[in-house]
């Protein structure tokens, strides 16, 4: 009994993870998914969209269309994991940034194969016309040695109707003797099409060439001479995220506009916490820019007015989230209502009117 969680409590605080759930890789503090499946899964299922940050190296502007991993916020992970939809799985901590002479000899080396791998290009290039002029040539060497067999066919056929035509006392002269037809001559007019095709090898190009593209796994590589724990419960030192009050206030408004069907992401380019969507963002655009407030926290007026004017110069709504955490202390024993439907959570939408 002492294994079950108490009332109230999250299923999470088992030091297992459920069957089926999901794995979210802690690299250096951060959540990252690195299988597209996944990826789908958070974004369709559990409304969880993260921020795409897989680049290529050798593009360091590219910033229009980001592949995996895929970064999930502090609320995110924190919410998936006290859901009991994900667990965490830390991995070994990372080497040090590396140095200019280490970053000058990757740069090299990697320009190096991409050399070598033009110069593979190059020649299988020029193997394949060679091969192919060679084709040409001898299909016009065919077409040739058959022009030369015909006229000289026509040439014997005529000496010999001239002779017939003449005095026939010397007898009747020998058959005219074509020629055998040599090798070039046997083949089938009607496959000449495909001399040119047929004389390339189809093993021409270098088959150890190396691609371009090489196969990314599902998640990151763990040693096996480090043993991970996957981590099922928060906060730890690991992910310190939901130990302060205010942190808890963040994760209490996540968790809360979740369950109401929004869709949360990053909004401090628009001067909030959060962009708060009406479902899918690559279906609408953000209806709300969210301020979280803790407790009695006070709000100055010039506060209210930028948070009013910000949201409508950007075509959104303020919106500010009264988080109080006294209101989570006997919350079971309440009726049902809407303090604890809300969760302890009061929402007030702040418009700018009459503006623009």
């Amino acid at each position: 009994m002492n294994d079950l969680p108490k009332n109230g409590e999250s299923s999470t605080s088992i030091s297992h993870p459920k069957e089926g759930s999901i794995p979210l890789y802690l690299v250096n503090g951060v959540a990252t998914v690195w299988d597209a499946q996944v990826a789908a899964t958070l974004h369709c299922v559990h409304n969880i969209s993260g921020l795409r940050a897989g680049t290529l190296p050798g593009v360091s502007q590219q910033n229009g269309f980001l592949g995996l991993p895929l970064t999930l916020m502090r609320e995110e992970t924190a919410y998936l994991v006290e859901q009991g939809i994900a667990h965490l799985i830390p991995l070994p901590s990372f080497p040090t940034l590396p140095t200019t002479e280490e970053i000058s000899q990757h740069t090299s080396k990697r320009i190096e194969k991409i050399r070598k791998l033009e110069q593979q290009a190059r020649e299988a290039e020029e193997e394949r016309q060679k091969l192919s002029s060679q084709a040409f040539e001898k299909g016009g060497e065919k077409a040739r040695a058959k022009r030369e067999a015909r006229a000289r066919a026509k040439a014997e056929k005529e000496r010999a109707a001239r002779e017939q035509g003449g005095d026939g006392a010397f007898g009747d002269d020998p058959a005219p003797t074509v020629p055998a037809p040599t090798t070039a001559q046997v083949q089938d007019p009607s496959e000449e099409g495909t001399v040119q095709s047929s004389a390339i090898p189809t093993g021409s190009t270098p088959k150890d060439t190396a691609g371009y593209f090489q196969t990314i796994p599902s998640h990151p590589l763990i040693p096996s001479s480090s043993p991970v724990q996957p981590i099922t419960s928060l906060p730890l030192p690991l992910f310190p995220f939901s130990a302060t009050q205010r942190d808890k206030a963040l994760l209490g408004v996540f968790t809360n506009l979740q369950h109401k069907g929004y869709r949360m992401g990053l909004g401090p380019r628009f001067g909030g916490e959060y962009l708060i969507y009406p479902g899918d963002y690559l279906r609408y655009h953000a209806h709300f820019t969210s301020q979280v407030i803790v407790n009695d926290e006070p709000i100055l007026p010039s506060q209210l007015v930028a948070w009013g004017r910000l949201g409508t110069g950007t075509k959104k709504a303020g919106l500010i989230c009264c988080w109080d955490d006294r209101a989570q202390i006997g919350k079971e024993g309440r009726e049902e209502g809407v303090e604890k439907e809300d969760g302890g959570v009061e929402y007030y939408s702040l418009e700018w009117a009459n503006f623009g």
